[in-house]
């Protein structure tokens, strides 16, 4: 009985601290957004350079690989800590880390890029969609929840 409660205690923490790095992520995104968005209307950025097509090219792949590799690096980790019907809360708290924070760098990078070339539509696209990514992945920890895979439901 003790091993249970001491498990439920690890998965209300670990899904507690994911929650505190989502947070913060999500914060230090919006603030470093507001002080681009700042620099931008007041005519602190970089000038109209000749480039930002290239550099919104490269933020949207930027974009596009760090949720691939992010959804992959999170099952991988899912699968590798694997513990009956659940994950346990480590691979749950090292898969979430890791989509958290290549989002995370698909964000500045395509902020910095506002800033670099002083525009601030179509640019800012990529970093919204990055912020939007990692709004729906808020830590729900359904994955570390003991479900059996319900097989009574017929997928027709």
């Amino acid at each position: 009985m003790d091993d249970l409660n001491q498990n439920d205690d690890n998965r209300r923490g670990t899904l507690l601290i994911v929650r505190i790095i989502w947070l913060a992520l999500l914060v230090g995104q919006l603030g470093f957004g507001a002080v681009v968005y700042a620099q931008v209307k007041a005519g602190q950025a970089g000038d109209q350079i000749q480039l930002s097509g290239q550099m919104l090219a490269i933020a949207s792949g930027v974009l596009i690989g760090a949720i691939g590799l992010g959804y992959y690096a999170r099952n991988q980790s899912y699968k590798k800590h694997w513990r009956g019907n659940c994950v346990a809360p480590p691979g749950f708290f090292q898969g979430n880390l890791i989509l958290l924070a290549l989002l995370e760098v698909s964000s500045f990078v395509t902020l910095v890029f506002v800033m670099v070339t002083g525009q601030l539509f179509p640019m800012i696209l990529p970093a919204i969609a990055s912020l939007a990514v990692q709004c729906v992945n808020f830590p729900n920890g359904l994955a570390m929840q003991d479900a059996p895979p319900d097989f009574s439901k017929s997928a027709l």
